[in-house]
């Protein structure tokens, strides 16, 4: 149960300042076990004390169990539309095998049959294909098209794989739900969904003449479109991207309310709308990124997230999906129900912020962090706030920890600083009133960066 401390042999020795005798130097040491123990307590205290209201796993994130996972989680997931797990740090190996162990346990004892990923919309579709196919014909997972994959993502993919095969009637359906495609491409999907008859013709007529990036092919033309979008006095930033904004809003507004009502008569003009209403959403977010990039961090920010949470919204109506998982960094899932300062850049918006905003759903949201920690963006300093929420949890000696977002030892202070950046020489992670922003917090004291894999660009695909 949570708050209750447990103590595994899978642990690592649990520590205490100085040279005390540790719980785990006992082991082996039978016949005075018992009076090791008392000299150990009443020389150094207890080696290890559970911080008040956090649960210690002890043992890794592979082996902690569904039964374990079911005291912590089961009575706020079952209650949840959307079950979003947020990482501190991209590629970071523990967290990446906490992710998976959360996901496997949210499939298989909740029935979640959608997985969405902070990874581009149609740059997912190879993946997507594989996750439908690969019980029938196996291959390698191409999981290049994540965002900086590394050895520690493939067991996942592996497991899905196998789950898929052994429930066919039933398979996980994966989606990315981010916006750095090639634009063009999504202009393209909003022509072939006309052409389909998917959606009305007419409606892209403002779109052809108000986007230039409709006539782009590649990213040379798009970088000098972007060029245009972000001149001071250029006729495309003083006016042409507000009308472009609204030609591809309106795009949007019809796309989804075609792909309701062909949803019983014509499947395949549903799936067409639904991925123009898609492109359309994408393509909003990706303009409105570089309008305001520059200009407006925390906009240009927003307007990205709001992409990001109008696409779940569409990819959980378009597979008739009640729940999902989504997986992502913590500042796409946070709640942002109280302002946090996000690495000083100042008070971000997430894409799960928008999609409760615009769905009314519910989202329970797990953050995932650590005390030292490395990936795919480098290694993270350690922290050193007295407030810094990993340093408490390392210094009380946890090393595998789970807490909810009202746990008691949180009362210390009002704001606690969470993860740390790699920008040397001041605390740079994230301020923030834990109950505001997450429901519920895993900690790994030690969480590396495996072997890198290779992967394509992020930005310009």
């Amino acid at each position: 149960m949570p708050g209750v401390a447990r103590l595994s042999s899978r642990s690592k020795p649990l520590r205490r300042a100085g040279h005390c005798l540790a719980i785990g130097d006992l082991r082996g040491l039978r016949p005075l076990r018992h009076g090791l123990l008392i000299f150990a307590m009443l020389y150094c205290g207890w080696a290890f004390a559970a911080l008040p209201g956090v649960t210690e796993l002890g043992k890794t994130p592979e082996t902690v169990t569904d039964r374990e996972l079911a005291a912590l989680l089961d009575r706020r997931v079952t209650q949840a539309d959307v079950v979003a797990i947020g990482e501190s740090v991209h590629g970071s190996a523990g967290m990446l095998h906490l992710q998976a162990r959360l996901i496997r346990y949210l499939v298989v004892y909740h029935g979640i049959r959608l997985l969405v990923w902070e990874t581009a919309v149609l740059r997912s579709h190879e993946l997507s294909r594989w996750v439908a196919a690969c019980a029938d014909s196996r291959t390698p997972p191409p999981i290049d098209v994540l965002y900086m994959p590394t050895a520690a993502d493939l067991p996942l993919w592996e497991w899905i794989c196998d789950y898929n095969r052994a429930n066919p009637g039933s398979p996980l359906v994966f989606r990315g739900m981010d916006v750095w495609d090639r634009p063009w491409l999504h202009y393209a999907q909003l022509e072939s969904a006309a052409a389909a008859v998917a959606i009305d013709g007419a409606v892209l007529d403002a779109v052809r003449a108000n986007c230039p990036g409709h006539r782009a092919t590649d990213w040379a033309q798009m970088q000098a479109v972007l060029a245009q979008l972000q001149r001071p006095g250029s006729a495309l930033r003083e006016g042409g991207h507000e009308r472009c904004r609204k030609a591809l809003s309106g795009v949007l507004d019809h796309a989804r309310q075609r792909a309701q009502q062909s949803r019983t008569a014509n499947a395949v003009a549903a799936d067409a709308a639904f991925e123009a209403a898609l492109s359309a959403s994408t393509l909003l977010g990706w303009l409105g990124f570089h309008y305001y990039d520059g200009v407006d961090d925390i906009r240009s920010w927003n307007e990205r997230d709001h992409a990001q949470g109008r696409n779940l919204m569409l990819i959980m109506a378009k597979h008739s999906a009640s729940r999902a998982i989504l997986s992502a960094h913590i500042s796409h899932v946070s709640h942002n129900r109280s302002p946090a300062d996000w690495w000083g850049y100042g008070d971000f918006k997430s894409g799960v912020h928008f999609y409760q905003q615009l769905s009314g759903k519910s989202v329970f949201n797990i953050a995932l962090t650590a005390y030292q920690a490395s990936g795919t963006q480098g290694e993270w300093m350690l922290p050193t706030a007295a407030n810094s929420v990993d340093k408490a949890l390392h210094d009380a000696g946890h090393r595998l920890a789970f807490f909810h977002a009202d746990a008691a030892f949180l009362s210390r202070h009002s704001r606690w600083w969470m993860q740390n950046g790699n920008a040397t020489g001041f605390e740079n992670g994230i301020e923030l009133v834990p109950r505001d922003h997450f429901d519920a917090y895993f900690f790994i004291d030690e969480s590396l960066l495996d072997r890198p894999l290779p992967g394509r660009p992020i930005w310009q695909p």
